[in-house]
């Protein structure tokens, strides 16, 4: 059995972990014709993670990666939306999970993209943050990496997330300058400032959200949490500013 060997990158095309050689999601495609293209293989991703820190720094927050095609159509998703019909009416698909532990706490968001053949992945954390703060942050980066205003159907297992833009919560909260009525009467929505830049991001694009079961077993809903996980145990991980100014 060929055993499964991991590439760092840390001069080419992009810089980062991968985990196949061939292919255009492969590391060969990013050093293939780079002028001095400095690269290693690695029997483990945690050997190859730590040879990229010891030549170049923090490990990139995109991942590129060569995953395995999605799951079949299963009870798991609502009729006509699993990923694989979105795939083939020619919309983009991205999964987007956070975690964090303690909560409030080290935390990371992880994210799947997929379009057509290809796949691509982001992570990120933050030394002190929330959970509900990661599954925002796994939003905002996933619209804001995409080129143009493709079609999106996009899934999570955020409640908190979902409720607030499907149901038009975010709208109120910004109509009413980032405030909501509490118990105790008006009172600062949480979260605000990441509210403010996913909120615009939302809108800017045709996007279905499609809310999934977490730990569930579909395959990149659980890849994002592994992502999600991984990058809130990474060392030296910056301060989430929007956590220490209020947020939750």
């Amino acid at each position: 059995m060929t055993k499964r060997k991991y590439y760092a990158v840390v001069r080419g095309k992009r810089p980062g972990i991968y985990d196949a050689w061939d292919g255009p999601q492969g590391a060969k495609a990013q050093v293939e014709s780079f002028p001095q293209a400095v690269y290693k293989s690695f029997p483990t991703e945690t050997t190859a993670e730590q040879w990229y820190r010891e030549r170049g720094g923090p490990i990139p927050i995109a991942h590129v990666r060569s995953l395995p095609p999605p799951p079949p159509a299963s009870a798991a998703f609502p009729a006509g939306l699993a990923p694989e019909d979105q795939l083939l009416a020619g919309r983009v698909v991205i999964f987007t999970d956070g975690a964090c532990t303690g909560n409030p706490g080290p935390g990371g968001y992880g994210v799947v993209l997929r379009y057509r053949d290809s796949v691509r992945e982001l992570s990120g954390g933050f030394a002190r943050t929330t959970n509900n703060r990661m599954e925002m942050l796994a939003m905002v980066e996933a619209l804001a990496s995409l080129k143009g205003q493709p079609a999106i159907t996009l899934y999570s297992d955020s409640s908190y997330v979902i409720d607030a833009l499907q149901k038009g919560w975010a709208v109120r909260w910004r109509r009413d300058g980032w405030q909501r009525t509490g118990d105790a009467g008006r009172e600062d929505v949480k979260n605000a400032d990441l509210w403010q830049r996913l909120l615009p991001l939302y809108e800017q694009h045709d996007v279905t959200l499609v809310q999934v079961k977490g730990h569930a077993g579909i395959a990149d809903n659980e890849r994002c949490d592994q992502l999600a996980v991984a990058a809130s145990q990474r060392r030296g991980l910056p301060p989430d500013p929007g956590f220490a100014a209020g947020g939750r």
